[in-house]
């Protein structure tokens, strides 16, 4: 457990960013299934970011703050980018959104490899960015034992994403802002007739929640794959399950955190085994997509208003048909 747990918890930031990030879209009544690609775009805008930052400054003049935050911007503004392409089709131009979100996930996914393959040759450095700020953070976890070795070890992207999470679930249902959105994805005729703009939250919501899913993307590269350039084979998978994960959470990004940690506990089950690419640690990898399809189909069985989704969730809103 003591090597499962701190695993388990640098997969769970990965997850929270992806499911809370597109929470915030489907709140507002987006039906996005481009999550998967707009995470690759946001590893992608990373890795720039990271390539950019890294090359240029000696390395003994590395600060580890900024070989975050820059990264992290282009993270966000490739990501965010990636958003308003979707919006501006699904939004503007009324395209179904199942097709644009599946063509965006295609589109995210080969135009990241391909470029982030250039990137991962150019690189002259890489930046085990995840260690550095374990002792940014807690520089005397060891001494807490057992318990500081599985719950104080983590990146700052892990506590940052359980923040973010309760943050956003706060949002949601104590201020105006967050309850306009949840107005404009159950019913967004009604609350265009209240004076909500349902254009502009849906914009605005969905370059939000993409901008995190792109730091999801950010996660996986600087903290999972410890800056890795080039160890992105799965990062839509990630995107996949976290698109579960929205469902599992019934829509609330705080349920998230406890999801993404059992989902994130049997996705580094083979590594904790040390079981590497053999066969039993291939089948024990596929756990979390098992597991996800058996509580979907049950979560899809229960008919509790809990566990619906926003009655607007993947309508196009036609304001002359209100």
């Amino acid at each position: 457990m003591v090597t499962l747990i701190p695993l388990a918890l640098r997969a769970m930031a990965v997850y929270i960013f992806g499911a809370t990030g597109d929470t915030i879209i489907e709140k507002g009544g987006h039906l996005n299934m481009g999550v998967p690609g707009i995470m690759f775009i946001g590893a992608l805008g990373a890795i720039v970011g990271e390539s950019l930052y890294a090359n240029n400054i000696p390395a003994d003049q590395i600060n580890v703050v900024l070989a975050i935050i820059v990264p992290m911007i282009f993270a966000m503004i490739f990501a965010g980018l990636a958003g308003l392409l979707y919006c501006f089709l699904t939004v503007t131009l009324k395209c179904n959104q199942n097709v644009v979100g599946l063509s965006l996930t295609t589109f995210g996914v080969g135009f990241s490899r391909y470029f982030i393959a250039i990137f991962a040759e150019m690189a002259d450095s890489n930046i085990p960015v995840a260690g550095d700020m374990i002792q940014h953070l807690f520089p005397n976890y060891a001494q807490a034992g057992a318990f500081g070795e599985m719950f104080l070890s983590g990146s700052f992207f892990t506590y940052f994403s359980i923040l973010l999470a309760i943050l956003i679930s706060i949002l949601f249902v104590k201020t105006k802002v967050g309850l306009n959105l949840r107005a404009v994805g159950e019913n967004p005729a009604s609350a265009d007739a209240a004076g909500i703009n349902v254009t502009a939250y849906r914009y605005i919501a969905t370059i939000i929640g993409s901008m995190v899913v792109g730091i999801g993307g950010l996660t996986y590269v600087l903290d999972l794959k410890s800056g890795s350039f080039a160890a992105t084979n799965d990062v839509d998978a990630f995107g996949w399950l976290c698109l579960s994960i929205v469902i599992l959470s019934a829509w609330r990004s705080w349920i998230t955190i406890p999801v993404s940690f059992a989902i994130g506990l049997l996705d580094r089950l083979p590594a904790a085994l040390g079981l590497g690419a053999g066969p039993l640690g291939q089948f024990i990898g596929i756990l979390p997509y098992i597991a996800t399809i058996v509580v979907l189909i049950i979560s899809s069985a229960i008919s509790s208003k809990k566990m619906q989704p926003p009655a607007g969730l993947g309508q196009n809103y036609f304001r002359e048909d209100r």
